[in-house]
């Protein structure tokens, strides 16, 4: 018996090969679709917080300024309404900077001028400025730098004391009088670890994922007189990382939180 040829069929495997590369296309689309349908929720959710907080101290400052038109209010109650309007401007300027830093972050061009600078003078530098500024007069405040630290980083001073300072803004908004703030630093292998801890009232640990996240504001950030944007942590997050470090929060609700920055040594 002569032995059975076997075929090969060329077209039916093409066909297997380009319904393969149809399947794994279709998937890239989808998850495509899917991120930039989470971008777009995150614009919008970003875009109604932004508002929110731009329309509450607007309609204060107009209603103050309509207080004072009022030719029978007297120098006590004139003095009262000025400060509450620039108190409320002050907000809205904030808001603003953060809005234009965060976009800021975001263009291509945007560079670092690096400077190898000492950790200890850095975090020295900026606490006593601090204290200065009388910000943290009704904390009990310490700054934390062992005996001989000697460790450097590599830094753009302006806007790593910009992360500094939204630290420490969050520590003051979520602290009241008598409340702990540690500012401090320890060196690991490789790295240095700055951190910021506070007794406050503490973070849900359901939103500690979320918190660095442009579009995430918790609950406190959104009632009366509270200010900010809820861009501080996640413009605090974007230029740690153009430092090529990290930074992340430890938090118990009701006890406080501890947010540590981790920068590779000069």
């Amino acid at each position: 018996m002569g032995s059975e040829k076997i075929y090969d069929h060329p077209a039916i495997t093409q066909v297997e090969t380009l319904s393969e590369k149809l399947i794994i296309f279709n998937r890239q689309l989808e998850e495509k679709n899917r991120q930039l349908q989470a971008s777009e929720m995150a614009r919008k959710k970003i875009f109604s917080n932004i508002t929110h907080d731009l329309r509450a101290p607007v309609a204060v400052i107009r209603g103050a300024v309509e207080r004072l038109c009022n030719d029978s209010i007297d120098k006590t109650e004139r003095l009262k309404m000025l400060k509450i309007i620039n108190s409320r401007a002050a907000t809205l300027e904030a808001l603003v900077d953060d809005m234009y830093f965060s976009a800021m972050l975001d263009q291509p061009g945007f560079t670092l001028t690096m400077q190898k600078l000492e950790t200890a003078l850095i975090l020295e530098e900026y606490y006593f400025s601090m204290e200065g500024s009388g910000r943290l007069d009704k904390r009990e405040s310490i700054l934390n730098i062992p005996d001989g630290f000697s460790a450097f980083i590599n830094i753009d001073p302006k806007y790593f004391f910009r992360v500094l300072d939204n630290l420490f803004t969050n520590a003051l908004t979520h602290t009241k009088k008598g409340d702990r703030i540690e500012f401090g630093c320890i060196e690991t292998k490789g790295s240095v670890e700055i951190y910021l801890s506070d007794s406050g009232s503490g973070i849900p640990i359901s939103f500690i994922p979320y918190i660095f996240e442009r579009s995430f504001v918790g609950d406190s950030a959104r009632t009366p007189g509270k200010t900010g944007s809820g861009l501080g942590l996640s413009i605090a997050r974007a230029i740690v990382e153009k430092h090529g470090g990290t930074i992340c929060c430890d938090s118990v609700k009701g006890e406080g939180s501890t947010f540590t920055v981790s920068l590779p040594k000069a």
